[in-house]
Formats: structure tokens, C-alpha cells, sequence
């Protein structure tokens, strides 16, 4: 347990510093003012190639990274380990972590995530008086624990990676003495005093035992904490007793390290000629000023035990042995802090091969936080660094011309340079100690190396010294890391002058200088029209476009901002031939237009295009649109073309669907038809329709060509409008599709329902491992489908649904909301990894991948990575929650998932045996018509009964009595109903799926695939299943899953 446990945002320390920039491969730091207006990269390039100097293209900034624009057109990317700057109140501003005082506290003035300290304010039984304080304002009550009697106090709010986080105190706090970024709570005990440093996004924290007397305090035999959140969980590592708070999907947000002690007997190494760092103080307050503030460096150290209890209550044990030891010197510190995970470093250390020293806290101060490279012969120890640069996805698939590690080295053993080597690491976290990383796996890939030495007389003072790691940084690029991680050993571990220093945070912390250039972006194709034609058409029916000259438009983007051409590629699909292959600079929009005489057009003949685009460093991008599909349109010099269509109330989706309908459900709205070639006089009519390509709608043009059709969409989600031309001569065009998206409607989702229209939907993995939805409609049909899965604003990975080396699908099921309570109904998901997740909805069919949740399971439950089906369901066991079934065990076990709460199930209860090997379930939900929930299973091993009905027994609290549906001889009648009888193997039905009632009498009803490639609804019955229709075809005999 730590006497007060400091926790920081995600997001790395960074006390303001003196900067160094003496010594080469240093060049001029980042300065964290923000100048008049932000510069975006194209401007910047521009503003570059003109001056012949590098432009910093200031609205790309972050706290850790700055981008500038260089004459030769690539751009250099700065990363930090550590954050240079802050943004406050919409500027970015230099990191100020003085505090001010704030409503419920004292907080730092500029820093990256929010901290506020307690304002303190209570009398503490045995403190003395006298001092200069802080100005007294309101304080947060504190909670009494009924259990214990324990008065809680709020020690630290903060927030972490968006999270919020309280860091508890047991009893009350003094008001604290402030200090620039430091607050001092005196005699919280006699002898005891807490010392809180802001820091960038987070905070250090210090317990200050400064005599025997005080060390004999009954809160060092245990000091309590309490950790507390909303929607974090914690957890501690054992053997180094490092604490993580991770997120829903289980990635660690914050850590703390192992608990740390050391004593006043050691000194702080400085560079010959320069002065040993200050510790700031005030004879009022002697404990600001004491020297092992500085860090552990040269005294005595012990490690403090902890546990973490399932409530947040974290326990410190401070080493009674170390306390009592005559040799130690006192004052003793006591240093538990947390940190933030998404930039961070390390230092592992030999001596404490279990120890975690996680952002070098609990061996450093805050403030003088050194990361260390060699062997040390005061203490006989071994240290090795790892860092952790954000990578971000701004690199992904960019071109590296070059990469550089840059670190001050603030000592050396000697001014003789000694090797270094710099590796590609794994990953690490509050968790990584010399024991865990000491292997090949973690440094089997040395990547450079150099040979330095300063910091240690006048003749090599501190200086920066620079490593190339571009190989690194290529990887990293090439295969979508989000971060590099990048550790430093010496090359002799074991020579005394392999010891180095090197400073770790703040504004001169380690960063990576990375030159690159970006592709440009693959060609949309809401961007790549012709006239007449209108936007690029992937789709079937091809449309037709009639005797006119055609003009092709595309437009191309790049995100550095120096795009050169663009590639227009057409030709005639019927034969070969080419129409036009060359590169057309873009005007200013990135827009280029070729138009091609209708003579060039062959009649009955089928074309096709595609764009490519080419910036100034000749990268290129594939041909678009995106996918395999091209645009393609049929000449007919004798029918009319196909034609345009457009509306404002239901507007085109867009390249990744953002766009939706003006109205919700079910509200009606305009759509535009227009010639699109077709003379106006020549146009009889417009025949459409909606869903189906059956053309019983009419819309006649009533100012020239234009008619426009009023449309009620039969779902919300993806609806079609079909639609052709008909002229006066009788011919009708190839017709058109128009898909659009209707918002949902505004009451809650019905369960099986995503869309928010009241009506059971689909969802589905196709063979190429995409997850679609598909609206279903009052009648239960499904007539179109989009994507449906999402990713914070960023591509979802093509093999995310499906494994690529394997071809294992993930099992997918939906009935209603599982995360967080909004009414809004998620997906449930056993993925190709093993692990089931809850997805959370959107409300209009689509689920973002980067909000999975991974579902906690109950202890004697199955493997998750064991299922072969699994069976979201609504409350089945009359408890008010919602339940889950799984085939389990390969596929021979039924289990039924009960008690969910937020993420995690607390019951696991086993129905069925062995006799499931070649069972599938159908049905969770009554079907009987008794109002108790009923099993409706597919049997592959009985022909005569292919489908089963298994009805169950009320139990006493309402639902269904599990253990009746374990058997046939369990159940409510002692016998099992044949529900449908051949047709139903496996081999014929590949896919099956339960779904509440679309039909209209009350009684469930169900979905399957068939090998003919369609899939069917099946009309529910109270003891056998009703009659069949196709819902849809083409190809239902390729989908992976169904849910």
C-alpha cells in the first residue's frame, strides 16, 4: 500500500526544466507558444519550398509532437517521450504546473489532463500548528465507511485518458502549504509529513517519516488508500506489486510501480563544475528543502509490500526491518505513485529485479527523473532504459526517408566514450521489471548503437547525442504500430564506465525526429463522376449512358499537401481496348476533368475507369475507387440513359457514411430525377420503386427533365430507390439504384432491433470478413445492407471479423442493450481471438470497434475461445436482466450465462452434455404461447426431426426453470416436440438464427441460410414452424455468420 498514491493522466511527465541544448545532434527544442493563427500542412509546405527554411505547420501540433514542413516536400515529425506543451482553453500554452487555487482544490495552471489536490482545511489529531498556508476556501466532505467507522478523504481527483479517477485518504488532511507545484500537508501524523507535486497531466507523492519516533507511527504498520472510478477497474501485478487501472477492454490507462523506500544517506551525481541540483525550501518548512527529495540515488532502499483489495483498497506495508535498521539515516521517503500509460519510460533495475520503477518513479524525484544506462559500483547495479514514442497513425503506410533518436546525456562515468545499444522493444507497462524483460524476446532486436560520454567533467559537459533508428521507424510505419518502443543497455554491462545518465522528462526529454512523406489518398468514389453519368457507379445494374460526349471528374487529396497528378484510366471492358491513359494536373481543388466524344463509344458496349493519384515525391496510391470494384457504365445510343438521381432529404451516404436522412423514421421526404442526357422532350416517365426493382412508381417531369417523387422509407438504416427511364417511344434505360440512410426513429430499440425502427435486423460476416447491417422491414424482408462496423474515425482492419491465416470467423449475436444502459441494442461478439466482447450500438446500426467492452465470465465457466455458437437473448430467468447462451466445450455443451452487470456475468450454468455435439440452438424465448421461455433447437443427428421444440418449466422467481431445458425428460411434458421435420442438416441449412415475431401472430420466428444461395424467413408456430419465403439471394451460402 502507498502512504498517498499519485496518479497521472495518460500522458507523460513533464516538469518544466532547464533545456539543454549544448552538444551536437541537439538542434533548437520546441518552443510551446502559440503564434497568431495555426498552419496547416499544405500551407506550410508551400511557405517552405518558397523561404528555403523548415515551417512548422502549427494546427498539427499535439502535447508531444510537432510537425514541420521542409523545403525538399517532406514533412519531420518531433515525438516525445514526454509531453512540451499543454492546451488551455482552446491555446496551446508551456506546461505550468505551479498550482492555483481552483473550487474544490488546487490544480496546476497548464498541464495536460486535470489534477486537483485537496484544499485540506481539517484539524488532524497530533498536528502541530504554525506555518505559512494555503488561503482556506470550500472542502470536499468526507465519506464515513460504514463497515469500518473510516473517514475518507479526497485526497487527488483527476482524470486519465478521459477516465476519472479519486485517490482517497483515510481521515482528515491539514490545510497544504504551497510551493510553486508543490503542496505540502505537515504532520499528518507527528513526524509524518505528505508531499503532492503536479505534474504534466498528473501528480508524484511523497510520505516524509522524519524521525524513529514518527517511524514507530501506527500508520506505517499499514497505510491505506482507496481507488475509485467509474469505468476503471484495478488490478495489481504480485510479484512486483505494481497496480494498473485498465479500461473496459482491459489496456492498461494508468500504473503504478512498486512501492519504494529509501533514506537520507545519498547524494545526487552532478556534472563536474556544475552545482548539484536545488531542492527549493523555506526555513518555515524544512521538509521542502530536504536533499532526498531528490531521489534514491546512493541511499538506502527497500521495497514495500501491497495488496489491492476487489473494492479499490489499496494497502501499502512499508519493510518494518528497514525502519528499525540503525544504519538508516532519517528522514526516510516513501514514494507509490500512478502514471499515466500512454507515453512512458522505464528504468530496470538488477538489483530489484521485481521491482517495477515505471516513469523512474519511486527511485527518482519528481523533477530530477534521470533514466540510467550501465553499471554503477557505489550500489553494484545494473540499469537498463525503454522508451515509449507515440507513433499514432499519421505514419501508417507513409515513406521514412529518415529517423533519429535524440537523448540529453547528463553523466558519464568518465569523459572515455563507451557503447550503447539501442533496441526495438515489446511494449511495456507498470508491470515491466528486470526479471520479466530480461530475455531474448524482449531484447533480441538491436537496432544501432552509440558511443558517448558527457556529463561529467567540464572538458565533456551534458549534451545531446543522436541514434539512428530508422529501421524502426519503417517497421512501424509499414505495419501499423501505434507506438515505438525503443530501450537503451550498455554494451559492456559489467565496466564501470559503461554508466550513463540520461534526462527522462520534461522539455528535454528523449524524442524521435522522424522525416517522412504520406501516399496520397486513394481516389473516393463520391469524388469520381462523369456528365452525364453522375457519381462512379460500382454497383448492379450498371447504368446506361446515351449519345452524348462524356466528361470524367475526379478528385484527388493528399494529406502533406503536394499532390502532382492524377492517373485517369478508361477502357472498354467488352474488349480491352483503351479509351485514355494519361496523368492530368490538378487545379487547386485537386480536381482534374477529361471529356472523351461520344464517338470514342462503342453502342452495347460495357466501360469501366478508375484514378490514381501522384504526389511530388512520387509516391502513388492504388487505383480507386477503394476495392476491387471499378466504375462502369453500358453506351446505347438508342435507349434513353439511366438517370440522375438526387435529394437533399435523403442525401448519398458518403465515402464512410456519415450521411443521413434529414427526417427519422418514418418520416417521408424528395427525391430528384433527372434526364441525365435524355432529352426532357423525349421522357415519358420515371418508373421506381423502393427496396425492390419492381417499378410500380410513377413520377412524370414537370419542369423540363426534373420530376421528383415523394418517398417513405420502409425501414430506417439502408433503403434503394430503383429507378429507370422511360421515353415516349416506349424504350426504357438500364435502371439506376440510389441508396441512402434513414436516421432512426426516437423510441428506444425493440429487442433484435439496431436500427432504431422497431423491426429485428440483421447482422452479418461475409466471406471477406466485413460486418454488415441489414435492416429488416414490417414483413420481415431485408433489402439492403451497409457497413457496420466502425473505428473512432479510422479504417477497421479487413481481417478484423475474420482471422486471415486461419479463416475463423467470430460468432456474432444481437438482442438488445448489454453496455452502458442507453436503450440502445449492442453485439455481442466471440472474436477470432478467444475473447467475447460486448459492442456498443450506435443506435443507427453501426457499432464502433474501439469501444468493445471484453465481458468478464464467472468462475467454472468454459473457455469463450471453446464456443462454436453463441445466443444472445432477452431475460429468460425472470431476474429483469438479459442472458446469453453458448455452445461451449467445441461445440458439445450448453450453457446458459446469467446475472450480467456491466460487463461481466455472475452466474454460469451448465444445461446440456455431450448430446450437444451436433446440436444448434434456434430459440431462448417462449414459443409454447405459456409465457415461460422455451429451447427450439436444430438436431443434425435425428433426420426425422430436424428442428426440436424443448418447453420449459416456470421458475420460482419467474422465467424458466434452466435445469428443464437441460433434458427431454426435464421438461415441461417429459418429451421433446418434433418443430420441423427434413431439410434442417447442417449441410443443407448451413446458418439459423432466432428472432422475435415479424409475422404478426405473436409467435417468434426465424431466419436461415440455404445452399441455393438465398436466405429464408421462417413464420413461427406454438408447436412447428410455419411457412418459408426468400428474403434475399445471392451468395447467403458464403456468409461466415449471421447474429
Amino acid at each position: 500500500m502507498t502512504v498517498g498514491v499519485a496518479v497521472v493522466a495518460a500522458v507523460a511527465l513533464a516538469v518544466p526544466l532547464a533545456v539543454h541544448l549544448t552538444g551536437r545532434d541537439g538542434g533548437e527544442q520546441v518552443k510551446a507558444g502559440e503564434p497568431a493563427g495555426p498552419v496547416v500542412m499544405d500551407a506550410a509546405l508551400r511557405q517552405a519550398k518558397r523561404t528555403g527554411k523548415d515551417v512548422e505547420a502549427t494546427a498539427e501540433r499535439s502535447g508531444n509532437t510537432t510537425t514541420w514542413a521542409q523545403p525538399n516536400g517532406r514533412f519531420k515529425l518531433r515525438v516525445s517521450s514526454a509531453n512540451v506543451r499543454a492546451k488551455v482553453g482552446g491555446q496551446w500554452k508551456a506546461i505550468d504546473t505551479d498550482l492555483e487555487r481552483v473550487k474544490d482544490g488546487f490544480a496546476p495552471k497548464a498541464v495536460n489532463g486535470r489534477v486537483v489536490f485537496s484544499a485540506g482545511g481539517k484539524a488532524v489529531a497530533g498536528a502541530a500548528a504554525g506555518g505559512q498556508r494555503a488561503a482556506r476556501g470550500v472542502t470536499r466532505a468526507a465519506l464515513t465507511d460504514a463497515a469500518t467507522g473510516t473517514e475518507w478523504t479526497d485526497l487527488v481527483r483527476l482524470t486519465v485518458d478521459g477516465h476519472d479517477m479519486t485517490v482517497k485518504w483515510p481521515g482528515a488532511l491539514p490545510e497544504p502549504v504551497i510551493a510553486g507545484p508543490r503542496a505540502l500537508y505537515e504532520n499528518i501524523r507527528p513526524g509524518i509529513d505528505m508531499l503532492l507535486t503536479a505534474q504534466d497531466g498528473g501528480y508524484s507523492h511523497l510520505l516524509i517519516v522524519k524521525d524513529r519516533k514518527a517511524a514507530a507511527d501506527p500508520l506505517l504498520s499499514e497505510v491505506n488508500y482507496r481507488l475509485a472510478s467509474p469505468d476503471l477497474t484495478f488490478h495489481m501485478d504480485e510479484p512486483s506489486y505494481a497496480v494498473s487501472a485498465r479500461d473496459g477492454k482491459g489496456e492498461e490507462v494508468a500504473g503504478s510501480p512498486t512501492p519504494f523506500m529509501w533514506d537520507s544517506s545519498g547524494a545526487i551525481t552532478a556534472t563536474e563544475g556544475e552545482p548539484a541540483p536545488a531542492v527549493p525550501g523555506s526555513a518555515e518548512h524544512p521538509t521542502l528543502a530536504l536533499p532526498g527529495l531528490g531521489g534514491a540515488e546512493g541511499a538506502h532502499t527497500k521495497v514495500a509490500t501491497a495488496s489491492l483489495g476487489a473494492d479499490g483498497a489499496l494497502a501499502v506495508k512499508p519493510n518494518r526491518e528497514f525502519l528499525d535498521d540503525g544504519g538508516i539515516v532519517y528522514p526516510v521517503f516513501i514514494d507509490p505513485p500512478f502514471k499515466g500509460h500512454k507515453m512512458n519510460w522505464t528504468l530496470l533495475y538488477k538489483p530489484e529485479a521485481t521491482s517495477s520503477f515505471y516513469n523512474g518513479q519511486n527511485y527518482n524525484a519528481s523533477g530530477v527523473n534521470d533514466a540510467r544506462v550501465g553499471y554503477e559500483t557505489k550500489t553494484y547495479g545494473t540499469a537498463r532504459s525503454v522508451f515509449t514514442f507515440e507513433f499514432g497513425d499519421r505514419l501508417h503506410g507513409a515513406t521514412i526517408s529518415s529517423a533519429w533518436l535524440r537523448a540529453l546525456e547528463t553523466h558519464s562515468w568518465s569523459c572515455t566514450p563507451s557503447t550503447f545499444d539501442v533496441y526495438d522493444t515489446p511494449p511495456i507497462s507498470s508491470s515491466t521489471t528486470w526479471k520479466n524483460s530480461d530475455n531474448g524476446a524482449f531484447w533480441g532486436n538491436r537496432i544501432a548503437e552509440a558511443s558517448e560520454a558527457h556529463g561529467n567533467r567540464s572538458s565533456c559537459p551534458d549534451a545531446w547525442v543522436g541514434v539512428d533508428v530508422k529501421k524502426s521507424a519503417v517497421w512501424g510505419a509499414a505495419k501499423g504500430w501505434s507506438t515505438l518502443t525503443l530501450g537503451l543497455r550498455a554494451r559492456d554491462e559489467g565496466a564501470a564506465n559503461s554508466w550513463k545518465k540520461f534526462l527522462a522528462n520534461g522539455e528535454s526529454a528523449p524524442y524521435v525526429d522522424i522525416e517522412f512523406n504520406r501516399p496520397p489518398n486513394e481516389p473516393l468514389q463520391a469524388d469520381m463522376q462523369t456528365f452525364p453519368g453522375g457519381t462512379c457507379n460500382t454497383d448492379t445494374p450498371v447504368p446506361t449512358i446515351g449519345k452524348s460526349d462524356l466528361t470524367f471528374q475526379v478528385r484527388a487529396t493528399d494529406p502533406d499537401g503536394d499532390l502532382e497528378s492524377v492517373f485517369v484510366d478508361i477502357w472498354d471492358r467488352t474488349t480491352g481496348a483503351p479509351v485514355h491513359e494519361k496523368y492530368l494536373a490538378p487545379n487547386s481543388d485537386g480536381v482534374v476533368k477529361v471529356t472523351i466524344p461520344w464517338s470514342s463509344f462503342t453502342h452495347g458496349h460495357t466501360y469501366a475507369w478508375a484514378a490514381s493519384a501522384f504526389d511530388t515525391q512520387g509516391a502513388t496510391t492504388p487505383a480507386g475507387p477503394p476495392g476491387d470494384a471499378r466504375c462502369a457504365f453500358v453506351i446505347d445510343h438508342v435507349a434513353p440513359s439511366s438517370p440522375e438521381v438526387s435529394s437533399t432529404d435523403f442525401p448519398l451516404p458518403g465515402p464512410d457514411g456519415a450521411e443521413w436522412s434529414a427526417n427519422r423514421f418514418p418520416g417521408t421526404g424528395e427525391i430528384r430525377f433527372l434526364g441525365n442526357g435524355t432529352k426532357a422532350e423525349e421522357i415519358r416517365e420515371y418508373q421506381w420503386s423502393i427496396n425492390r426493382t419492381t417499378y410500380d412508381k410513377k413520377a412524370t417531369p414537370s419542369q423540363g427533365d426534373a420530376a421528383t417523387a415523394l418517398v417513405t422509407p420502409e425501414s430506417a438504416g439502408p433503403n434503394v430507390v430503383y429507378v429507370r427511364t422511360v421515353d415516349k417511344a416506349g424504350n426504357v434505360s438500364a435502371p439506376v439504384s440510389y441508396t441512402f440512410y434513414v436516421r432512426p426513429g426516437d423510441k428506444l430499440d425493440t429487442p433484435g432491433d439496431v436500427t432504431g425502427d422497431g423491426q429485428p435486423d440483421l447482422l452479418t460476416i461475409i466471406g471477406a470478413g466485413g460486418l454488415y447491417t441489414s435492416p429488416g422491414d414490417k414483413t420481415g424482408d431485408i433489402d439492403a445492407a451497409m457497413p457496420a462496423a466502425t473505428n473512432g474515425g479510422r479504417p477497421v482492419p479487413s481481417d478484423y471479423w475474420v482471422d486471415a491465416a486461419t479463416g475463423k470467423s467470430a460468432l456474432i449475436s444481437h438482442s438488445t442493450d448489454w453496455f452502458p444502459g442507453d436503450g440502445i441494442t449492442d453485439m455481442i461478439a466471440r472474436m477470432p481471438d478467444g475473447k467475447l466482447y460486448v459492442y456498443p450500438g450506435d443506435g443507427n446500426g453501426r457499432f464502433d470497434i474501439s469501444r468493445r467492452v471484453e465481458i468478464l465470465m464467472p468462475a467454472g465457466s468454459p473457455d469463450t475461445a471453446s464456443f462454436t455458437q453463441i445466443v444472445a437473448t432477452e431475460d429468460v430467468t425472470g431476474d429483469g436482466m438479459a442472458d446469453f447462451a453458448a455452445l461451449a466445450d467445441g461445440g458439445t455443451t450448453l450453457w446458459v450465462f446469467t446475472g450480467y452487470t456491466g460487463g461481466a456475468f455472475t452466474t454460469a450454468t451448465r444445461i446440456g452434455g455431450a448430446d450437444w455435439a451436433k446440436r444448434d440452438i434456434v430459440h431462448l424465448r417462449d414459443v409454447s404461447g405459456d409465457g415461460v421461455p422455451d429451447l427450439v433447437f436444430r438436431d443434425d443427428s435425428m433426420p426425422s426431426r430436424g428442428l426440436a421444440l424443448r418447453k420449459g418449466k416456470p421458475g420460482p422467481g419467474g422465467g424458466v426453470e434452466l435445469g428443464s431445458l437441460g433434458t427431454e425428460a426435464a421438461s415441461s411434458g417429459g418429451k421433446d416436440v418434433t418443430y420441423g421435420s427434413t431439410g434442417w442438416g447442417r449441410a443443407d441449412a448451413p446458418l439459423v438464427q432466432g428472432i422475435p415475431d415479424v409475422t404478426g401472430d405473436g409467435v417468434p420466428d426465424f431466419r436461415a441460410t440455404s445452399t441455393d444461395g438465398y436466405i429464408y424467413l421462417y413464420a413461427g408456430g406454438t408447436a412447428a414452424h410455419g411457412d418459408r419465403k426468400a428474403i434475399d439471394g445471392g451468395g447467403w451460402h458464403t456468409v461466415k455468420a449471421i447474429g
